[in-house]
C-alpha cells in the first residue's frame, strides 16, 4: 500500500508504520480509528512535526526510509 506525502511522493505505508514514533502512532491510533491510510500517514506527519519541530523525513522531498 502507497501513500502520498505532501509534496506528492509515494510512500510505502507499512514501511512508515514501522519508522513512527510509538507514542505518536499509539495516540493517533486512538483518536482516529477507523480511518485511511492516507489520513492515517498525513495526521502522523502534521503531529511529528509539532511534537519534534520539523518536518517527518517521510514527509520529505526525498523520502529516507
Amino acid at each position: 500500500m502507497k501513500v502520498i506525502n505532501k509534496y506528492g511522493v509515494k510512500v510505502d505505508y507499512n514501511a512508515a508504520v514501522n519508522l513512527m514514533d510509538d507514542d505518536i502512532r499509539e495516540t493517533l491510533a486512538a483518536e482516529l480509528a477507523p480511518c485511511t491510510d492516507q489520513e492515517f500517514f498525513t495526521a502522523y506527519c502534521e503531529a511529528h512535526a509539532e511534537k519534534y519541530g520539523e518536518e517527518w523525513t517521510l514527509d520529505s522531498v526525498h523520502p529516507c526510509y
